[in-house]
């Protein structure tokens, strides 16, 4: 008697994957008096689709990490700051409701329904392609934002998180990871929506972000907890070190000014010997260009000791947004080795000119030596650098015309 092969399905919880295996039964088996039809042809095509997809789950995790990269390089460099923010938001609820699906699906070896097997695989990919999607928004917004020389430290933390979301991917079986990641991506949301939404930065708006980080994680740790306590529990052991580090070290870098000031960027500065504006432009007079083989160090300025030279600075910041900028002259004396601050000047800044809102400060400087102008938010977070090496002579050097 002939016998029918058909795939069967079913999750192994030793090893936390879904397993694949071909079972071997005659036409009779199952059958009540052989009046039992075959199973239907897309119940099959099903079933051998949902097997593909176990079997090759690491692949599609890899193809789901290359498109969510790539569209997110188009979306966010094109986008504007409030679109990528509804962008992030999307992101943030497709991975809440991917994870929420997870702690839903059977730990157990037994056939299930092929709807529910099908959420067991999708879901933890939505996840993965979500957070990955705002890790890497993140990764570009922060590092348009970001000065490398005060900021590197928390970008080497954000890179390592999106590293670890892509070469980890098989731990999206287990709810702790995957709640880890929900929690960082939940939190790195609010830092970037709430200055946003209330039009202004500060050190009272980043607490509102952690303590709204942790009160809507919070609540949706009490649901999951409602759908499935005994997993949850087991979770919280790994979960909580996890969430108290991030808590932790996202907080040193705001204070300590390693966190960059989304959404602030200075697309546009320079130091120069003079300054006006002319209708709606700053002309400024510059020393001559430098060759392209220069264009990686700091800027050579020559001046005559005592004359006053402009520090220039667009800020770019939304529409409706204000805040204090401060331009800080920096001196670094040798025989400390460290920076000095020489200047420190405040101006108030608003949001909406595409090109940013332009300012300047004044300072005369005396010292040779290297220099720079740190353009700062009001409680020290380094929205950008203008480094120069200051030289003192004699003679005036040939300037030309720049305008911004």
């Amino acid at each position: 008697m002939g016998r029918e092969n058909h795939t069967g399905l079913w999750y192994d919880a030793h090893t936390n994957a879904w397993v694949a295996q071909l079972v071997e039964h005659s036409p009779e088996e199952g059958r009540v008096g052989g009046s039992n039809p075959p199973p239907s042809t897309m119940k099959a095509a099903i079933t051998r689709v949902l097997a593909w997809a176990a079997r090759n789950e690491r692949h599609l995790g890899a193809a789901a990490f290359v498109f969510g990269f790539a569209t997110d390089l188009v979306t966010f460099t094109v986008l504007s700051v409030a679109y990528a923010n509804l962008v992030f938001a999307g992101y943030l609820l497709l991975a809440t409701v991917s994870v929420l699906l997870s702690a839903l699906v059977p730990r157990s070896r037994e056939y299930i329904h092929s709807f529910v097997r099908a959420i067991s695989i999708v879901a933890p990919l939505a996840a993965q392609y979500a957070i990955g999607g705002m890790l890497s928004g993140f990764m570009i917004f922060y590092t348009k934002s970001a000065e490398l020389s005060a900021s590197w430290p928390f970008l080497v933390l954000l890179a390592a998180v999106f590293i670890g979301n892509e070469f980890f991917r098989l731990q999206y079986k287990y709810l702790a990871f995957q709640l880890g990641l929900l929690y960082f991506a939940l939190y790195g949301y609010l830092i970037f929506a709430l200055p946003l939404f209330l039009g202004r930065l500060g050190p009272d708006v980043f607490l509102m972000s952690t303590g709204a980080s942790l009160a809507v994680f919070a609540v949706f740790l009490y649901i999951l907890r409602r759908i499935n306590r005994l997993e949850l529990t087991r979770s919280l052991r790994y979960l909580l070190p996890g969430a108290v580090a991030t808590l932790l070290l996202v907080n040193v870098a705001y204070f300590t000014g390693a966190l960059p000031p989304i959404p602030l960027t200075m697309p546009e500065s320079g130091i120069y010997h003079s300054l006006a504006r002319v209708d709606n432009r700053y002309v400024a007079m510059s020393e001559p260009a430098r060759a392209w083989y220069q264009l990686l160090s700091p800027r050579t300025v020559h001046t005559v000791g005592g004359i006053q030279l402009y520090a220039f600075s667009a800020v770019a910041a939304p529409i409706k947004f204000g805040t204090t900028v401060t331009h800080r002259w920096e001196w670094y004396d040798q025989n400390l080795g460290s920076w000095v601050t020489k200047s420190r000047i405040e101006f108030p800044i608003s949001g909406g000119r595409p090109g940013g809102y332009r300012g300047y400060s004044v300072f005369a400087p005396v010292e040779s030596g290297q220099w720079r102008v740190s353009v700062e938010t009001k409680n020290g977070q380094v929205i950008g650098r203008i480094p120069f090496t200051l030289m003192v002579t004699t003679a005036i050097p040939e300037f030309h015309e720049v305008s911004h």
